[in-house]
């Protein structure tokens, strides 16, 4: 989420670097606010903030009183943050008619949202995507580290390392929908391989430089560039960088790199099909982050990395037949599967927000002139009971 706020707004400067008509030296009219770096002045218009952060907003302006408009991107997501967003965002758009809030997401469902938001319109804007091949394997993999290592090495030794792309080719008329078989696959490129988390990432790492060891100079150069949320900075931003010529990068990453970030020269993804996504267990009151299949419409995601920036291929390391029968349509909203009276992960680590609710107390408190809050979908039916004796035990409640 930081990297992806930061790369955002210093791409959209740049852009705004290349406008005609800016004749006036730059400003910080346009910058970021992540943990512990706040790169805003007075000076600002745009703000880019993680979801996080914009919480923290309410704290001290509930109303959003310094704000005209509210962009809430890859709202599909449905982190618990996000969906706290929601209700909170609902309010203060009835309290000011003046408030624009945009809600925006490639897989949403749009009319459910407009319903929530009291009718807003639906605007749907095509983009545009290259084609993308989509592959199965013919039979479950029991190690899917270990394919996914294969399949890099096979996709290396095989393909071209310089991606090409035909004169005149604008993609597929952007419908915005992922096909299941297309054609004009890629000749080159970079890989992007979706892992679950650090351990896995590390270990894909070494077991792929032991490999190229064995294959010897015939391979080709092989940059390997992981990416991960403990990762630094520095050595994220690795996988920005232009793969020199005659060299191929595979970047390896978490679902980090599932949505807003784009990385150029990017025509192959390797999708194991798994990611780590927090529970919560009512019975033993302990949460934990938990190996789960992927949804279908995170795997349209993925799989439409490959064709960002030209025709690609996505390598699926599952079966059709199990992706049309055995993932969900959408992933379960995290407000559903989480401890809301615990001081999580999802705030104490990033420095954002702690005890949701303590923080729901004191924005309640703080914005009594609203009308109360509703959620685009209630916590689960399991963890309510627990969750309603720890509100009233901190008088988080109104009765």
């Amino acid at each position: 989420m930081r990297e992806r706020k930061t790369t955002t707004a210093k791409d959209t400067k740049e852009q705004k670097k290349l406008t005609p008509h800016s004749q006036n030296p730059p400003k910080k009219t346009l910058f970021f606010s992540i943990r512990f770096e706040d790169c805003t002045s007075e000076d600002t218009r745009v703000k880019y903030l993680t979801d996080g952060m914009l919480l923290r907003e309410f704290l001290s302006t509930p109303d959003l009183a310094p704000y005209s408009v509210m962009m809430v991107d890859e709202a599909h997501e449905r982190t618990l943050h996000t969906d706290v967003l929601f209700g909170l965002a609902k309010d203060v758009a009835r309290f000011r008619p003046d408030l624009k809030l945009l809600i925006s997401s490639a897989t949403l469902d749009a009319e459910k949202f407009s319903e929530f938001f009291d009718g807003a319109p639906i605007f749907r804007i095509p983009g545009r995507r290259y084609p993308v091949d989509i592959l199965y394997t013919r039979a479950p993999e029991a190690d899917y580290v270990h394919a996914a290592v294969v399949t890099v090495l096979q996709i290396h030794v095989s393909q071209p390392l310089n991606a090409k792309k035909e004169p005149g080719d604008d993609g597929d008329g952007g419908d915005g929908k992922e096909k299941e078989v297309r054609t004009s696959a890629a000749v080159g490129g970079d890989i992007l391989v979706f892992l679950t988390g650090q351990e896995e990432i590390e270990a894909a790492e070494e077991l792929l430089k032991s490999r190229l060891k064995g294959l010897g100079s015939s391979a080709g150069e092989l940059i390997v560039a992981p990416i991960y949320a403990n990762l630094p900075s520095e050595m994220q931003a690795r996988i920005f960088e232009p793969t020199p010529p005659g060299a191929r990068k595979v970047v390896l990453a978490t679902n980090i790199a599932e949505t807003s970030l784009t990385i150029d020269g990017i025509t192959y993804v390797v999708d194991p099909g798994f990611s780590k996504q927090s529970a919560y267990n009512p019975r033993t009151g302990v949460s934990s982050l938990v190996v789960t299949p992927i949804s279908k419409a995170s795997a349209q995601q993925r799989a439409g990395r490959a064709g960002r920036t030209a025709p690609g291929k996505a390598f699926r390391l599952y079966t059709a037949w199990s992706f049309r029968n055995e993932l969900e349509d959408n992933t379960i909203p995290e407000i559903q599967r989480t401890n809301l009276g615990e001081e999580g992960r999802g705030g104490e680590e990033r420095g954002e927000v702690g005890s949701w609710v303590f923080f729901l107390r004191f924005v309640l408190r703080r914005a009594a002139h609203l009308s109360p809050r509703p959620r685009p979908r209630p916590p689960g039916t399991q963890t309510a009971p627990a969750q309603k004796k720890r509100s009233s035990t901190f008088q988080a409640t109104s009765s």
